[in-house]
C-alpha cells in the first residue's frame, strides 16, 4: 500500500510541475532531493526513478536550474546505490563548470552499504541449444531485460542481465544462430546478443536462481505473417513454447480500438517547410495530407485520434509530445518525408521508420540532423544523457511499434506500386520524440528529392495507401501487445 501511495504522489508531483511551469518543477525536484539522506534503499530507488522523470521534463522545458538540481539528485542516488554516475557527472560539469561533483560523493561510494547487492556470474555454458548461466546469488526476473532488433537485415535478440562478468566469456555455439556475443556492457550489466539472418525465437526463464535462455530456431515462418500470441493457461505455462501462432490476415479480430488514443504529428508546418524537393514540392504539405487521411481511417475504426496540427501552423517540437502527454495517448506517430544529400539527390529512395535512440549509422545521424533543425538547443552531453535514459525505458515498445508500422506500409504500397524500397527500421535521435511518455516513432514516408517518390507523395491514391499501411501497422501492434 505504501508503494502505491508513493507512486501516486510522485505522479501528481510530475503532472503538477508540467502544468505550473518551471518554478513548480524546481520545488518538486528540491522536495525529492531533500528526502534522499533519510530514505531507505527501496525509497532511494523510487526517488531515482522519479528524478529521472523530472529530468526529462526539465530538459524538454529547457529549464537549466531544474536540470542542474535534478542531476545532483540523480548522482547522489546512484552513488548511494552503487551505480555509475559518470554520464550525469559529465553533464552537470558542462552545465555548471565545476569539477567537484566526483569528489563530493567519493566518501559515500567507498562506504557504500549496498555494494553487497552486486551479482556475479559464476559460469556460462550451453546444453541442448540453451544458454545456462549460474550466479553467485539467485537472480530475479526483474534482473533480466530482453528485446529484439533488426538492423541492416540482421536479426538480433538481446538480453541484458544485472550482473558482473569477472572472467573471459566462452565462445558459445547454438543451432541455426550465426553468432553469439557476451560482454560486460557497463558496470552491473552483462549483455548477450544473438545474431542471425532470419528471425530468432528465444525465451529466457529462471529456475532456482539460474538463468536459462532457450533458443528454438527450427521453425520456418510463412510469408508476411501477422503475429499474435496464443493465450496460455497458468498450468501449461512452464512447458509452453515461445513460438508465436500465425493466423491469416482475414481472420484477425479487431483490437480494442475504442479504448486507444493516438496522436499523429504532421512534421514541420508554417515557417518551417521541411524538405523542399523535386519540382519544389514541400514536405509540410504532403505529410499533413497523409496525417489527415490516417486520422480519418483510425477514427472510422473506433480509435480516439488527435493531430498536433490540422493546418499550416508551426509548432515547437517539445510542444508536440507535450500535447500527446496531455491527451494521455497510447501511441505517438510523427510523419515526415526524407531528403537526400546533393550527390545522391535523384537516386536515393525508400521508406524508413525510426525510434528514439542514439544513431548507429552516419545515414541515421544525417536524417536526424535534418529533422532536428528546429529542435531545442541542447549541448551534446545533455543529448547523450537524455538518450541513455530513454533508451532504457522506451526502446523496446517503440522498436516493436516501428517494426509493425514499417511492415504495414510496405505491405500496403507494394500491393499497388512497384519498385518500393524498404529502408528498414532504424535508431536515431529525433527530438520530436523526446519527452513522449508512450511508444513513439517517426516515419519517413519517402524521399521528396527523388523524382518518382516525390510525384507519388503528392498522388492522392499513393497517400491513401501510405495512410492505410500505417493504420494496419498500428492494428498489428495492438493485436500483439494487449
Amino acid at each position: 500500500m505504501e508503494k502505491i501511495i508513493t507512486k501516486i504522489f510522485a505522479l501528481l508531483f510530475f503532472c503538477t510541475a508540467m502544468l505550473l511551469g518551471d518554478k513548480a518543477l524546481y520545488m518538486e525536484v528540491e522536495a525529492l532531493y531533500n528526502k534522499i539522506p533519510y530514505a531507505s534503499k527501496l525509497q532511494t530507488r523510487q526517488i531515482l526513478h522519479d528524478l529521472e522523470n523530472f529530468y526529462i521534463n526539465a530538459v524538454v522545458s529547457e529549464d537549466k536550474k531544474s536540470t542542474i538540481k535534478t542531476l545532483k539528485g540523480i548522482i547522489k542516488c546512484q552513488k548511494l546505490l552503487g551505480m555509475s554516475a559518470s554520464t550525469y557527472e559529465k553533464e552537470l560539469q558542462s552545465l555548471t563548470g565545476k569539477k567537484s561533483v566526483q569528489t563530493e560523493y567519493k566518501s559515500v561510494a567507498k562506504k557504500n552499504i549496498y555494494q553487497s547487492d552486486a551479482i556475479n556470474i559464476k559460469s556460462i555454458k550451453t546444453e541442448k541449444n540453451t544458454i545456462v548461466i549460474k550466479f553467485d546469488k539467485p537472480i530475479k526476473s526483474s534482473d533480466v531485460l530482453s528485446f529484439s532488433l533488426k538492423t541492416q537485415g540482421v536479426f538480433k535478440e538481446i538480453f541484458d542481465i544485472r550482473a558482473n562478468l569477472n572472467f573471459k566469456a566462452p565462445k558459445l555455439t547454438l543451432t541455426n544462430i550465426q553468432n553469439t556475443k557476451i560482454a560486460q556492457n557497463r558496470q552491473n550489466k552483462v549483455r548477450i546478443v544473438l545474431n542471425n539472418d532470419t528471425k530468432i525465437f528465444a525465451r529466457a526463464f529462471i529456475r532456482k536462481g539460474t538463468l536459462f535462455i532457450k533458443v528454438n530456431n527450427q521453425i520456418k515462418t510463412a510469408k508476411k505473417p501477422i503475429v499474435v500470441f496464443k493465450p496460455i493457461t497458468q498450468k501449461a505455462k512452464i512447458n509452453a513454447p515461445s513460438v508465436p501462432l500465425y493466423i491469416p490476415k482475414n481472420r484477425q479480430k479487431k483490437v480494442y480500438a475504442s479504448s486507444k488514443t493516438i496522436v499523429i504529428d504532421a512534421g514541420h508546418g508554417g515557417k518551417d517547410s521541411g524538405a523542399v524537393g523535386y519540382k519544389r514540392y514541400r514536405e509540410k504539405k504532403a505529410v499533413l495530407k497523409i496525417a489527415t487521411l490516417l486520422k480519418n481511417m483510425l477514427k472510422k475504426q473506433g480509435y480516439k485520434v488527435y493531430l498536433t496540427r490540422e493546418n499550416d501552423t508551426f509548432i515547437k517540437l517539445s510542444d508536440r509530445t507535450h500535447f500527446a502527454n496531455e491527451k494521455n495517448a497510447d501511441l505517438f506517430i510523427s510523419i515526415h518525408a526524407n531528403a537526400a544529400p546533393k550527390k545522391q539527390k535523384l537516386s536515393l529512395r525508400g521508406i524508413e521508420t525510426f525510434f528514439l535512440s542514439p544513431a548507429k549509422t552516419q545515414k541515421a545521424k544525417r536524417i536526424a540532423a535534418k529533422e532536428n533543425a528546429s529542435a531545442m538547443k541542447l549541448n551534446p552531453i545533455s543529448k547523450d544523457t537524455l538518450l541513455s535514459f530513454l533508451n532504457r525505458n522506451k526502446i523496446i515498445q517503440s522498436n516493436k511499434l516501428a517494426i509493425d508500422i514499417q511492415g504495414g506500409i510496405l505491405s500496403s504500397v507494394r500491393s499497388k506500386y512497384d519498385k518500393i524500397v524498404d529502408g528498414g527500421v532504424r535508431e536515431a535521435p529525433f527530438w520530436v520524440l523526446v519527452g513522449a511518455q508512450m511508444p513513439a516513432v517517426l516515419v519517413e514516408i519517402g524521399y521528396i528529392t527523388n523524382p518518382i517518390e516525390a510525384e507519388r507523395l503528392f498522388n492522392p491514391f499513393y497517400q491513401k495507401a501510405l495512410a492505410k499501411g500505417i493504420k494496419e501497422g498500428i492494428d498489428n501492434y495492438f493485436a500483439k501487445n494487449r
